[in-house]
């Protein structure tokens, strides 16, 4: 299950220091878009909370009826016959087996399977590998986290004897270790079920420092395999970076979440620039100013929210807090109605810059109605439901180019967003005679740039995701955009003759 390609070991060398612990540097100079691993997980685990089948994945609350420690949906028989085998081993009691299945002791299973690949011949050597990963011992002591995993976990482990039986000791470190690791180390991955979301844990991936400006990307397909290329040129011995956040929020978000779910503080140039590399994705507008550019931001070397061009205007952080937490409820109660949105819109407007990742979200939410009201033909948009959703694209480009230069699956979806809609308003303009068919193959000769440009970023990721299914897609649609570039020529060249 966690075959590694050779890519890893031929182009990127682990080494470790003081900050990083261990880091991957590039051995050789990394072209734009080639792959340095491909590999599969050690363990695919359930988010914290959840419960999952052992052999689908798929969300359940049944049990295993051989081992009855592991979990099993109803529509499968078996899970693996070796850790079944030796969990049956443990001859527990009913009372020890039915409070382990208990709801609040969910995280049971993600340790039970952490320590089973100590258990065989087979896979003792990814335990090896799997036990040299850091888990933020010393951060996560004392902790929330830290309490539950005790109570939850390691208490009902230890007086069930499982833990004895299976490690050898009732180590209370140890039950942390094998449950942090994956906290710390795996990659968000796709469940089964529509929009659901699981925990990959991959060997060489984990290695790979995080950056809010990254300089590689990583795309998991259907089999979970994870892929890591290069988003740009790399030189030889650059150190790697993947993120490990969504690029579209903004500092003090990203910067929480990294704390509180990998512990580190995340030191990287947007972090340490207040304006994010001049996209102010998390400014307000200074209301003393009455010149443009009175923007408010966070220095983040006292904390302080301060305007950059009088830094006597303030906003205190009480302020900001409350503001974005009422914003954020705004937004989700505003779900699927574009009318809320956009008035919510306007009125944040007044208060957020433009490109404040809390403006970007709603731009992207209001986009993606657009897209569903012109893909129905009943609706009959007129011009300005495509001008609008051309215009929101544009934004949000605007806002990607800086964050993520070079190849970049958001940029490429944005790009392929706002080539779609420009071709379909062209088509409409015509067919209703307000352009002429000279109009109309300059705009799909314009289209033609935007859609190459997106299919040759979104070329590199895998076929078995979705954005390789719209790559395939996109390469019939760029087929028929040609076709019909093709005959507007014959048709003015007839006109000519």
């Amino acid at each position: 299950m966690a075959a590694v390609t050779d890519d890893f070991a031929k182009k990127c060398e682990v080494k470790r220091n003081v900050e990083l612990g261990r880091f991957v540097v590039a051995v050789g100079n990394v072209r734009a878009g080639e792959t340095l691993l491909l590999e599969m997980p050690i363990l695919v685990l359930p988010h914290i909370g959840d419960t999952r089948c052992s052999k689908c994945f798929n969300l359940t609350d049944e049990f295993c009826g051989k081992c009855r420690l592991l979990a099993l949906c109803e529509n499968c028989t078996e899970h693996d016959e070796r850790d079944c085998q030796r969990l049956v081993e443990l001859k527990l009691p009913e009372e020890q087996v039915q409070q382990l299945q208990e709801k609040k002791h969910s995280e049971v299973q993600t340790a039970l399977k952490c320590l089973l690949l100590k258990e065989h011949p087979e896979t003792m050597p990814l335990y090896e590998e799997f036990s040299q990963m850091d888990a933020q011992l010393a951060a996560r002591r004392g902790t929330e986290m830290w309490k539950k995993y005790k109570e939850n976990v390691f208490a009902p482990l230890e007086a069930s004897g499982v833990l004895k039986q299976l490690s050898g000791q009732a180590d209370e470190e140890l039950v942390q270790t094998l449950l942090g690791i994956p906290d710390i180390n795996a990659s968000e991955i796709r469940a089964p079920e529509s929009g659901g979301s699981m925990r990959g844990l991959y060997r060489r991936a984990g290695l790979f420092p995080h950056s809010c400006l990254p300089n590689l990307v990583t795309a998991i397909d259907e089999e979970r395999r994870i892929k890591v290329y290069a988003n740009r040129f790399i030189a030889a011995g650059e150190i790697l970076y993947i993120s490990y956040t969504n690029v579209l929020l903004g500092t003090e978000e990203r910067r929480h979440i990294l704390k509180t779910g990998k512990c580190f503080d995340c030191n990287c140039p947007r972090c340490q620039d207040p304006t994010e590399l001049g996209t102010h994705m998390s400014s307000f507008i200074c209301s003393s100013c009455a010149c443009a550019g009175g923007y408010i931001v966070r220095k983040p070397e006292t904390g302080i929210w301060t305007c950059l061009l009088k830094p006597e205007h303030t906003l205190k952080q009480e302020f900001v807090s409350n503001m974005l937490e009422r914003a954020k409820e705004e937004i989700f109660h505003a779900k699927d109605d574009i009318y809320r949105m956009e008035l919510l819109l306007a009125k944040l407007s007044r208060l957020l810059h433009g490109n404040h990742y809390l403006m970007l979200d709603l731009k992207q939410n209001i986009a993606s109605i657009l897209r569903q009201i012109l893909q129905n033909l009943s609706h009959r948009p007129n011009r300005k439901v495509y001008e609008r959703k051309m215009r929101l694209c544009q934004e949000i480009l605007l806002v990607l180019k800086v964050l993520t230069p070079g190849i970049s699956r958001l940029k490429a979806i944005a790009l392929y967003e706002l080539a779609n809609t420009q071709a379909e308003l062209a088509r409409k303009l015509y067919s209703e005679k307000e352009q002429s068919s000279r109009d109309l193959r300059m705009e799909l000769e314009q289209t033609e740039v935007m859609l190459r440009e997106s299919l040759r970023m979104l070329l590199f990721e895998p076929l078995a995701t979705p954005e390789g299914e719209l790559a395939r897609s996109m390469l019939l649609e760029l087929k028929g955009l040609q076709n019909d570039i093709k005959s507007l020529e014959r048709r003015n060249d007839d006109v000519v003759n």
